[in-house]
């Protein structure tokens, strides 16, 4: 019976954090620093094409028209990045009437198609565990 709290009492405080990587994301090409950058983590392309929730969404903060953010304590697995200007701070991305964005995007991988949104197949990337990535983002500004 020992043995067990003992086992039980380690498994509470070990910490797993150390096990699970991050993922630092650099963003250039802002029109401005008005606004902020909505940045969102998928694990999936359902949710990347939004037809679900991204895993973590954050509102990064505009400084000489580059943003920074890392994702900490990210388990191991294929994600990848979508990122908007949301200048107006209405948490939305702006669309002319067209449907074409008037506010600046990008994804992981900087692939964007020009007439489409970007796929997560063509944006995502694999973390392995302990692991620390590196992504330099440029926004589209159309």
């Amino acid at each position: 019976m020992k043995t067990f709290f003992t086992c039980l009492f380690l498994l509470c405080f070990v910490d797993h954090s150390d096990a699970q990587g991050k993922i630092a994301v650099s963003i250039t090409n802002l029109v401005n620093s008005k606004g902020v950058c909505k940045t969102c983590l998928y694990d999936n392309a359902s949710s990347f094409a939004g037809n679900g929730p991204a895993i973590k969404c954050v509102d990064v903060p505009i400084k000489i028209k580059t943003a920074n953010i890392s994702f900490e304590s990210v388990p191991e697995g294929n994600y990848a990045i979508a990122i908007f200007h949301d200048e107006n701070r209405n948490n939305k991305m702006d669309k002319n009437f067209l449907g074409v964005p008037k506010e600046g995007y990008g994804a992981s991988k900087n692939k964007l198609p020009f007439a489409s949104a970007p796929a997560f197949k063509d944006n995502q990337f694999t973390l392995k565990e302990k692991e620390t990535i590196h992504l330099k983002i440029r926004l589209r500004n159309l």
